[in-house]
This record gives structure tokens, C-alpha cells and sequence, in this order.
């Protein structure tokens, strides 16, 4: 973004108009009389709402005893200079003022007051993300996680833009679409051109699972490997797109180029409207209150519920996390992917995730939980691996653990593992885990069941929990304190006797 924008040319000229006044060592109303302009206009000009007109600039360089191209020059001095570097950030100016309104002038109001600093500050949290590889994208799906869990989840204008279509389009809880459903619809009711191809003419994009092309009679183009469930949530997420009236999406799957941080929160507001059509609420609600009132561990009726909505294990694990907290009280919950075209590479890297935590203001604790979840999310599925390479002809397998903590809070953990092979996918892991806290202990009835027992893993110390390297030194430099204010309260305490060593 260039300065020479006119939001930039305000700001830059309010700056330079507050740091002349404050040089004068003049109130806004010692200015105000001096030049003739009004208080309220001043505070505007130097805010970046207002830019004078002519003769209110030559009164005001009279009052402050500069010139008029001076002060109307896009030069600045060397104090104000961090605060031009900040609003030439593209990422500053995308992220914090577009996408979330911050208000500009504010914040470059505030640098003014201390723009060297606030600059250097600034400019250090890019280098960290540079010397990391951090990409833009990666601020953008990580804001995204912290909406998702400060709405634990679950978003009630989406499930009402969802009953509203089902109610339009006469699609009732006993209604069980298939994708050509879905596709009817995307080309009745909001006239879509959907059509199947292997992209053989583009060997670029042969992974691709679609392309979608604007127009007066918008153009879905999907690969011709996809799946039914891929399909289905495919065409449920295009739907979600046209009936939302979300302009701002992506245009390919996988993701081309994350543009935009509205790119990201539309594209989850357009999965979360494909899960919610696809799988009924009122239904998976009774489905998952006769899960949980078995009084041993089935991990069957994990299997039958995918079969029952023909939805992947993903879209189904989603779907229940949109559902726990807000109609079973389940609020500590997250959600786990792994997926790699190579089975070897699984566990490798996490895909998605998602952290539900009563407590989103203590670090160490945020720090210490998300590495527990991670840790027996990959015990369990290393698990698992293991009874997927010694089990021929297997379609998937669910398991699940009770394991506890360092704070010595109980977690279920479920976790089911597929391979996906036509698009490469062959090595695809769900998990979904949660504290039994009471609310969960009186809900779910087979925790008592000697098969969850997290004993099961076998040889679990080769995978034993480690805090991360930034969690053992901000215990460390907590106990460094603790001595450091033990040993002042002492010598305090000596000081205060007579004839003390240290007087």
C-alpha cells in the first residue's frame, strides 16, 4: 500500500500537525485561537478524518510558525518515519484495518506518541514470522481458530440459513440428499453450470478437487476421482457460498492463493453451511445421546453414524464438534487432522485443528494443554498405525483412550483412521477428545468401561509427554522469580535488625 493514498496523505498530515503543536508546547484550544480553527476540526485533522482546505492550512502554518509546503509536504521528519513503514504493510493494512476495521488514524495516532518503539515492535513480530517461514496465510487460519473457539463452534445464523433453504427447497430431517441432490440444486435453484473433468489438458492442476469460474451462469468444474462424500460436501459448500451471498471465496480446492483473511472465515462459513445441510441436528443430537448412553465403548456406532449420513469422518467429527458445546455442555473440547499422500509421512504434520478451552487467558496453560492434546492424539493414532499394517482388507479403524494430564484432568480421546486413496490420500486420521468434566462424566455412560483405559497403547514412555521448550522456560524463569522475591523479602527482613550486615 503507498502513502500516496488519500486515507494516508489525512493521516500523514494530522501527524505532522500534532507533532508541530506538541514542539509549540500548545493545547488544542491555545491552537485553536491562534489559527482560527475550531477544537472539534483540529482533533479530526490530527485523527486522519479531515483534511483542510487551503486557507485553513496557510492560518494554521501561521499559527505554527512554518510554512505552507511544509506542512502540506509528504516529507516527514525522522521521528515520524516508523509510523510511514507500519502503513506501508500490506499485511498491516489487509489484516488489522480492512479485515477488522481497526481504525487507522487511531493507531498511527498512537505510534506518533512513541513511534520508534511501537515501529520497532512491529516490524520484530514480522522478522520472527520471516526467520520462521511464516507465511500470511498462516495469521489468517490461526485468527480463524480464535473465532471459532471464542463462538465455541458452533454459529446459530448458519444453522438458520441452512433451515431456511431446507425449508424453501422442501427438504425435511428425514431428507438424505446424494451428491447428484446437491448438484440438482446448485443448478436449479441458483443456476450453476457443474462439470466433471480429470483436468487431463491441465497436468498443473490434476490434484485439484474443483475450480469454480464467476459469471452470469457461474461454472463448478470438480475432478472426476472425487468421492460421493467428497462430492457431497463439495456441492453442500456451494451451496453455502450462493446462499450466504459470499463473493469473497476461493476459487480453487486446495487453495490456490489465500488472498484475504475474508477468503478464509467465508470458505469455513461456507463448510459449516455444507455439514449443517448435510447432516441434520435434531438428528445427530438423538443419534449422539444413544452413543453416549451405552455402558460399554461400541466404536461400531462410530462407523454406523457414517454410513447413516454417507458423510466423511471428518465432516461428521465437525459436525459434532459444532454440536457439543452448545447442546451437551461438552465446552473443552479440539479437533485433530492428519492426512499425507504417503502413509510413511503420517503424523507428520497436523492438517486442522481446533482447541475448545475454558481458560484462554493463562498461556502456560493454553501452551501446556495443546501440546497434551497433540501428544495423545499421535500415541493413540501411532497406535492405531500399527493394527492398520497388521489388519488386511480393513476400511478404517476407531479407537479410543482415557487418559489423564499434568493437571490431572481426565480426557476421552476418539480417533478413527481411514485411507482415502483416490486423490493419493492414503493416510487420513480424525480425532476428537474432550475433559471429563462433570458435565461430560454424567452424560456419557460407558466411561467406566476397562477397554478405554489409556494402558491400552502398550509401551506409551517412548511417546512420553515433554512440555515444549518455551513452556520449561517460562516455569523456569517462574521459579527464578520465586527465589529472586524470596531472597529480597529476607534480606528485607535482615535489614530490619539491629546491627544487620547490611547497614
Amino acid at each position: 500500500m503507498e502513502t500516496t493514498t488519500e486515507e494516508n496523505i489525512r493521516i500523514i498530515f494530522g501527524l505532522k500537525l500534532k507533532k508541530l503543536r506538541s514542539d509549540k508546547k500548545l493545547s488544542l484550544q491555545e491552537l485553536s485561537a491562534k489559527s482560527g480553527v475550531s477544537v472539534s476540526y483540529l482533533n479530526e485533522i490530527e485523527n486522519g478524518k479531515k483534511y483542510p482546505k487551503p486557507d485553513k492550512i496557510t492560518e494554521l502554518a501561521k499559527a505554527l510558525e512554518t510554512n505552507y509546503d511544509q506542512l502540506v509536504s509528504l516529507k516527514i521528519n525522522k521521528n515520524l518515519t516508523p509510523v510511514v513503514q507500519v502503513l506501508n504493510l500490506k499485511i498491516i493494512n489487509d489484516f488489522l484495518f480492512d479485515t477488522f476495521g481497526v481504525d487507522k488514524g487511531l493507531l498511527m495516532s498512537m505510534m506518533a506518541s512513541a513511534p520508534t518503539r511501537l515501529s520497532a515492535l512491529i516490524n520484530s513480530v514480522f522478522e520472527i514470522a520471516r526467520n520462521y517461514n511464516l507465511q500470511e496465510e498462516h495469521f489468517y487460519f490461526s485468527c480463524l481458530r480464535s473465532y471459532q473457539e471464542m463462538n465455541d463452534n458452533y454459529f446459530e445464523d448458519i444453522e438458520l440459513a441452512v433451515d431456511t433453504f431446507k425449508n424453501n427447497n422442501n427438504i425435511t430431517a428425514d431428507t438424505q440428499l446424494n451428491s447428484d441432490g446437491y448438484r440438482k440444486l446448485l443448478e436449479t435453484v441458483y443456476h450453476y453450470n457443474v462439470k466433471e473433468t480429470d483436468f487431463v489438458e491441465y497436468p498443473k492442476l490434476r490434484g485439484f478437487r474443483s475450480v469454480f469460474v464467476k459469471g452470469e451462469k457461474p461454472t463448478l468444474l470438480f475432478n472426476t476421482k472425487l468421492t460421493e462424500q467428497q462430492r457431497v460436501f463439495l456441492f453442500g459448500r456451494e451451496l453455502g457460498f450462493a446462499t450466504i451471498k459470499i463473493d469473497k471465496r476461493p476459487m480453487t480446492t486446495s487453495w490456490l492463493k489465500v488472498e484475504s483473511f475474508d477468503h478464509v472465515l467465508n470458505n469455513f462459513r461456507g463448510a459449516y453451511f455444507a455439514q449443517a445441510l448435510h447432516i441434520n441436528k435434531e438428528t445427530l443430537i438423538a443419534d449422539l445421546e444413544n452413543f453416549f448412553a451405552q455402558t460399554t465403548w461400541k466404536p461400531e456406532l462410530i462407523v454406523q453414524l457414517i454410513d447413516k449420513y454417507k458423510a466423511s469422518p471428518e465432516m461428521l467429527f465437525q459436525r459434532i464438534s459444532n454440536l457439543l458445546p452448545k447442546y451437551f455442555g461438552f465446552n473443552e473440547l479440539y479437533f485433530i487432522r492428519y492426512s499425507s499422500r504417503e502413509p510413511a509421512k503420517h503424523l507428520k504434520e497436523i492438517s486442522k485443528e481446533l482447541h475448545l478451552s475454558r481458560n484462554q487467558v493463562d498461556l502456560e496453560y493454553i501452551i501446556s494443554e495443546q501440546n497434551y492434546r497433540r501428544w495423545i492424539t499421535k500415541s493413540l493414532m501411532r497406535n492405531m498405525d500399527q493394527l492398520w499394517n497388521n489388519t488386511e482388507g480393513k476400511k478404517e479403524i476407531v479407537d479410543a483412550v482415557i487418559s489423564k494430564n499434568e493437571a490431572g484432568e481426565d480426557y476421552l480421546t476418539l480417533s478413527l483412521l481411514r485411507a482415502m486413496p483416490e486423490l493419493n490420500n492414503n493416510a487420513n486420521s480424525v480425532t476428537i477428545g474432550f475433559v471429563l468434566t462433570d458435565a461430560v462424566k454424567k452424560k456419557i455412560n460407558f466411561l467406566h468401561d476397562p477397554a478405554l483405559r489409556i494402558e491400552k497403547l502398550g509401551a506409551i514412555n517412548e511417546f512420553a509427554f515433554e512440555a515444549p521448550l518455551q513452556l520449561r522456560k517460562m516455569r523456569e524463569e517462574e521459579m527464578r522469580t520465586k527465589e529472586y522475591e524470596r531472597l529480597v523479602t529476607e534480606l528485607k527482613c535482615l535489614q530490619q535488625r539491629p546491627n544487620n550486615p547490611y547497614s
